[in-house]
């Protein structure tokens, strides 16, 4: 008789801001642990005494029941359970105070996944041994790198038409690009997605900026984490074919080591060049080019992908859900049939509203993906796809 898989660890997140809160979710929930979360105090304490948890993440500024005021009822009930304080910043009498709790783990908002990733790992290994971690101690938060090396693990390879073939092995060529690639693809064709799937092994930084942002100052501030490694890099720009003659000569420098405070990072940088029309129609430098020219992928339409639809859609959720999830028959049927308007994120965000909308059935209906569908174009909480920019940008 096979054993029961052990169980994950339940996390409590505590945050009034949505977008905060949203993302802290994603993170936590992407690693397999079972997450709830409260948009205040009083709610936090409901569901502390509704749950058993194993952790609990809490916003330092929190509406109907303050900061301390929290912690304080918390300590009453539950005052071995291990807590994780996210702040702006915080007083030396506030830090005194989270101390004297029993706090010992303060995080600076916005927090740094990995960071948050070693913490939570850490904190349930010190007071819950028995408990799995689920993607292992030292396996990242899902990101760029749960693609990288197999392109059957980037929805937009998965298929079977011909699109779906070329693009799996075109992924496969690309990772093997010496400095430039190109990706041309109208907006919705998931460009973005892709290009982050073309990350070197990890470890490895990735970098993301809109061409519109593309200045010296930003990326700076940028690439400043690469500075004190070694690692490999991948910088991806967004809507090249806005860059102008100045823009497209600093990269050239960049790439050619030719940028004071950068030059370490020639002989270790990726550049992907994202444009909805072809660069050698727009009189584009010709260095970054003829560097490109032998990794240029054109994408589809989505709306041409209509044969891969339903595989792209069950990767997708595979992914989100780390395997938890799978559609029903007839939501596949459900998803082939309705109209993507050749959108590959409209159809993202609404797998992954539809399985946050299933909530603990381990099956994703036809009725979860209407409601979805109709929520999708409101939705302002960071989805998956969102993250990754989030992340990746700077943001």
């Amino acid at each position: 008789m096979r054993p029961a898989p052990p169980t994950p660890a339940r996390v409590l997140v505590a945050d009034n801001s949505v977008a905060g809160r949203g993302v802290l979710v994603i993170l936590l929930e992407g690693a397999g642990y079972d997450v709830i979360n409260a948009c205040d105090g009083r709610q936090a304490m409901d569901a502390l005494r509704a749950h058993a948890f194993d952790l609990a993440i809490l916003d330092h500024e929190m509406p109907n029941l303050d900061d301390i005021g929290a912690l304080v009822d918390l300590r009453a009930e539950l005052p071995d359970l291990p807590v994780i304080i996210c702040a702006h910043t915080l007083s030396a009498e506030h830090t005194s105070r989270y101390r004297e709790l029993g706090v010992v783990e303060l995080l600076a908002k916005p927090v740094d996944p990995h960071v948050l990733r070693d913490k939570v790992t850490a904190l349930l290994a010190r007071h819950h041994p028995q408990l799995s971690t689920p993607q292992g101690s030292t396996a990242p938060f899902r990101s760029i790198h749960a693609t990288a090396g197999d392109p059957a693990l980037c929805p937009l390879a998965s298929g079977p038409s011909r699109y779906a073939k070329k693009l799996q092995t075109d992924l496969r060529r690309l990772r093997d690009f010496r400095s430039v690639a190109i990706l041309e693809g109208r907006v919705g064709s998931g460009r973005f997605e892709l290009a982050l799937s073309l990350a070197p092994a990890a470890p490895a930084h990735a970098f993301v900026c809109h061409a519109d942002e593309l200045t010296p100052a930003h990326l700076d501030r940028l690439f400043r984490p690469a500075q004190t490694t070694t690692h490999p890099v991948l910088f991806v720009a967004l809507e090249a074919d806005r860059l102008d003659a100045s823009r497209q000569a600093w990269l050239e420098d960049l790439l050619c080591g030719r940028v004071a405070g950068h030059s370490s990072l020639a002989k270790r940088l990726r550049l992907v060049l994202c444009a909805q029309t072809s660069l050698c129609d727009l009189h584009f430098n010709e260095l970054l080019l003829m560097r490109g020219v032998t990794a240029t992928l054109v994408l589809p339409d989505f709306v041409d992908r209509w044969m891969d639809w339903a595989d792209i859609a069950c990767t997708i959720l595979r992914r989100a859900g780390a395997g938890r999830n799978a559609f029903d028959p007839e939501s596949l049927r459900w998803i082939n049939r309705y109209t993507w308007k050749g959108d590959y994120m409209q159809l993202h965000r609404t797998v992954e509203l539809a399985r946050r909308l299933a909530g603990v059935s381990p099956v994703v209906l036809p009725a979860h993906l209407e409601q979805a569908a109709a929520a999708e174009p409101g939705c302002n909480e960071p989805l998956f796809h969102d993250l990754l920019f989030h992340v990746h940008s700077g943001e």
